[in-house]
C-alpha cells in the first residue's frame, strides 16, 4: 500500500511541473530578480534563469565569458516594477512564444531612469527569461555580443 501511495505522489508531482506550467512566483518579482542578476554581473544566476533555447545557443561558460567582458557598471538603486502584460514575443531562433512582459523602471543617481521590458515564458513550472534577438543571433554565429564584428541593438528613430 506504501509503494501504492509513495507512486502516486511521484505521478502527482509530475503533473504540471513540465512544459509551459504556469508559475507560481509573480512574474514582477521574477522580472526584478534577473534585472538585479545583470546589473550585479552575477551572469552565472541569471544564465540559470534563461530559457532553454537561449541556454542552447550561449552555454554557461561562453554567456559568462562574453558577458563579463562588458560588465555593468553603475547599478541601479532601485528597480521597480511599473506593468506587466501578456505579449507574443520572437524568440532569435524565428519563433513566437506567449511572455509575460514585465516593464520595470531602473533608477540611477542623478535622478536618471531608464525603462526597459523583461520577457519571461513559463518553462517547466518557472519564469524564464529571453534573449534579445540580436543578442541570440551572435551567440549563435559564435560572436560575443558586445565584441566587435556583432550585430548590435537594432536602431530605433
Amino acid at each position: 500500500m506504501r509503494f501504492v501511495l509513495a507512486l502516486a505522489v511521484v505521478a502527482a508531482a509530475g503533473c504540471g511541473g513540465g512544459g509551459s506550467a504556469t508559475p507560481k512566483e509573480d512574474p514582477g518579482l521574477a522580472a526584478r530578480r534577473v534585472v538585479r542578476q545583470i546589473t550585479s554581473n552575477a551572469y552565472a544566476q541569471a544564465w540559470a534563469d534563461l530559457h532553454s533555447k537561449d541556454q542552447d545557443v550561449a552555454p554557461l561558460g561562453e554567456y559568462v565569458d562574453c558577458e563579463t567582458r562588458s560588465p555593468v557598471i553603475a547599478r541601479p538603486r532601485r528597480v521597480q516594477v511599473l506593468k506587466v502584460t501578456e505579449q507574443s514575443f520572437g524568440i532569435g531562433d524565428g519563433t513566437f512564444v506567449e511572455t509575460e512582459a514585465v516593464a520595470v523602471r531602473l533608477s540611477f543617481a542623478g535622478d536618471f531612469n531608464v525603462t526597459h521590458t523583461v520577457h519571461l515564458v513559463a518553462e517547466d513550472g518557472r519564469w524564464k527569461w529571453i534573449l534579445p534577438s540580436f543578442r541570440f543571433r551572435d551567440y549563435k554565429a559564435n560572436r560575443c555580443p558586445v565584441d566587435p564584428g556583432s550585430s548590435g541593438p537594432p536602431s530605433t528613430s
